[in-house]
């Protein structure tokens, strides 16, 4: 069974044997509202900011992708797609 399907055998059984304690459970397994995600903190890539991230790892080729992305406030995963040339 799924869980909406087990929420619902509980509220009949709730009914049943007139107990409220399993009318709360169904409740309490219920989705809920996924809210608010996190705000982003990464900058929006750009032509400049790629360019940035070129330059940087030409002139500190032994810096890490993540030490690149802390510098020009990006995820690691975007300065690889750059440098690998598959972002533009």
């Amino acid at each position: 069974m799924r869980l909406p399907e087990v929420a619902d055998r509980l509220r009949v059984l709730a009914k049943e044997l007139d107990c409220d304690e399993l009318d709360a459970l169904a409740d309490e397994i219920a989705r809920r509202p996924s809210g608010q995600r996190a705000p982003k903190t990464s900058r929006k890539m750009t032509d400049k900011v790629r360019q940035e991230i070129i330059e940087i790892h030409k002139k500190n080729p032994n810096l890490s992708q993540a030490q690149i992305g802390l510098k020009v406030n990006v995820n690691p995963g975007r300065v690889s797609e750059t440098l690998k040339g598959k972002r533009r």
